[in-house]
C-alpha cells in the first residue's frame, strides 16, 4: 500500500501528464492560431487606440503632433481636411508567422482655424508625425 508521499508524488505526475496534453493539444491544433490571431488583434487595437494628437498653432501656422504607440512600424497614415477639420486615418499591417491581418483608427479633429491644405508640410520622426499646416489668408 503506497504512504500519503507517493499519492501525493503520483498525484502531480499524472496532473504534469495532464497538462503536457492540453498544451500540446492547444499546441497542434487550428485553436492555437486562432487563440494567437485573437489575441493580437485585441493587443494592437488597443494600443492604436493609443494615439494622440495635440494641436497648437502661431499666428501663422497650425501644428499638429500625433504620436504613435511604439509598436507601429508598418501601416498607411491618412491626413485630409474638410472645412475646418482634420480626418485622421490610420491602418496598420499586422504579421505573424503565419498570417497577416489589419487594423485601423480614426479620428477627426477641429482646427483651430481654416488652413490651407495644399501646403501642409508633415514630418516623421521617433514615432511622431508633425504636421504644419499654413493658416489661410482672408481675402
Amino acid at each position: 500500500m503506497k504512504q500519503d508521499g507517493e499519492k501525493k508524488h503520483d498525484l502531480l505526475a499524472n496532473e504534469d501528464i495532464l497538462y503536457e496534453a492540453i498544451e500540446q493539444f492547444f499546441a497542434s491544433s487550428p485553436f492555437h492560431e486562432i487563440l494567437n490571431s485573437a489575441e493580437a488583434l485585441m493587443t494592437t487595437s488597443h494600443s492604436l487606440a493609443s494615439i494622440t494628437t495635440d494641436v497648437t498653432e502661431d499666428d501663422q501656422y497650425v501644428y499638429i503632433d500625433i504620436r504613435f504607440p511604439d509598436h507601429f512600424v508598418e501601416g498607411d497614415i491618412a491626413l485630409e481636411v474638410k472645412a475646418q477639420y482634420l480626418h485622421l486615418s490610420v491602418q496598420e499591417k499586422i504579421k505573424t508567422d503565419t498570417s497577416s491581418s489589419y487594423s485601423s483608427f480614426t479620428k477627426t479633429i477641429l482646427m483651430p482655424a481654416k488652413i490651407d491644405e495644399t501646403s501642409m508640410k508633415s514630418v516623421w520622426k521617433d514615432q511622431s508625425l508633425r504636421v504644419t499646416a499654413p493658416k489661410q489668408t482672408t481675402q
